[in-house]
């Protein structure tokens, strides 16, 4: 009777990779049948014992892509869509998941982050109690704020901002530093400004003294190298419009016939209205141009010379792209805008906070370039991708 079991001549060792296999079936050994068969184990062997480092895991284990969300103030326009576009295509091109946040301040309860859930809708998040802390926060600073750590809550692993303010800032940060109970710290990344807060992981934004340059140069030739010239809206607490102003003046100065002053500080396009009034109403000095730091100052100095309907007497220069900006710029109201490219913005802040999460050096600072748009140019193909990128 024969025997199926292999005895002691039949070898089947494995050491490490070192495997004999010999198959005896009715006294007949199949060298080829051998061969394959110690081939086929050999492969299954090495695959087991090198798929960790192969990276190969079962099925179900699944790795989630890195989530980035844009923290931007509600209302702020075609610059924060053109941010978020930016954003978006790097998302797609990385592979990563982008929550687009805009900050509504409490009196609208609800903000919506573009969070797919199970059915693909939208979810939206009510906002915390914005009296849930005490410090000193405007109404929009404190929605910013709070928008921030509510997609921290949401599993945000990196923060792409759009500053209001250096308090709402710091304390965006603190939020990003102390929301892991482990002391993981969620990378900052800082776009369109620049406030002395430490913690941030890089800034994106325009070189404001070159933009500030380009103002006063601007300035100096609609004028003809003379003139009285007055600044709407400088800050003397924002490091950026500080930038500005000092550029400005570096231009100016070399021109002798060129004074400029008064420096009227004004933040909103009715206080910058009510400043451009002022000005042109007094006697002591005839303005003939106003160098418009911030949005609002340009259109409220618009404003005024379309009431006035001296838009061809006096000039305007002014920072920024918004519709209403570029109305104006179109009317010949506004002669100069210096724009900066908000798509390169949100683009590049998000490939910066996909390096810091893959563990890769970041760029501290990347400055964007800007440029000067008038009503000649604006309408050039370059120009108009920079001011519609929304546009297909």
């Amino acid at each position: 009777m024969m025997d199926n079991k292999m005895n002691r001549n039949d070898a089947h060792r494995v050491k490490g990779l070192n495997i004999r296999i010999f198959w005896k079936k009715n006294g007949a050994s199949f060298p080829g049948v051998r061969k394959r068969g110690l081939l086929t184990l050999a492969v299954a062997i090495f695959c087991l014992l090198i798929s960790s480092a192969c990276g190969l895991s079962s099925p179900d284990a699944t790795v989630l892509p890195p989530r980035v969300a844009l923290i931007t103030p509600a209302g702020t326009g075609e610059l924060a869509e053109a941010i978020r576009l930016g954003a978006e295509a790097a998302a797609k091109e990385s592979g990563a998941e982008l929550i687009n946040v805009e900050a509504y301040p409490p009196d609208g309860h609800m903000y919506t982050p573009a969070i797919p859930d199970s059915d693909g809708s939208k979810k939206k998040i009510k906002q915390a109690n914005p009296n849930s802390q005490t410090m000193s926060r405007s109404v929009r600073e404190q929605a910013q704020v709070e928008a921030a750590a509510l997609a921290l809550k949401q599993g945000a692993s990196a923060l792409l901002v759009d500053p209001l303010s250096e308090k709402a800032l710091s304390d965006i940060i603190q939020e990003a530093q102390t929301t892991h109970s482990d002391g993981t710290i969620v990378p900052v990344i800082v776009l369109n400004d620049e406030f002395p807060v430490k913690g941030i992981t890089s800034i994106i934004s325009m070189d404001n003294m070159e933009a500030g340059r380009q103002a006063g140069q601007a300035m100096a030739e609609l004028l003809e190298g003379k003139g009285h010239v007055a600044l709407l809206g400088p800050d003397p607490v924002n490091s950026g419009l500080i930038q500005r102003e000092q550029g400005v003046m570096e231009v100016l100065v070399q021109y002798p016939d060129i004074q400029v002053g008064p420096k009227a500080i004004c933040n909103t396009r009715d206080g910058c209205w009510q400043t451009a009034k002022q000005l042109l109403d007094q006697q002591e000095v005839d303005v003939h141009g106003f160098i418009a730091l911030q949005e609002p100052a340009s259109l409220g100095a618009a404003d005024e010379l379309n009431r006035r309907k001296t838009a061809d007497k006096v000039r305007i220069v002014g920072f920024g792209s918004e519709q209403q900006q570029l109305e104006q710029l179109q009317e010949g109201v506004l002669d100069h805008l210096i724009v900066q490219n908000g798509y390169s913005a949100g683009y590049l802040g998000l490939n910066q906070a996909v390096a810091r999460l893959n563990n890769q050096q970041v760029q501290a600072r990347v400055l964007l370039e800007t440029k000067l748009v008038s009503t000649d140019n604006m309408f050039w193909m370059d120009n108009q991708k920079l001011l519609f990128p929304f546009v297909q």
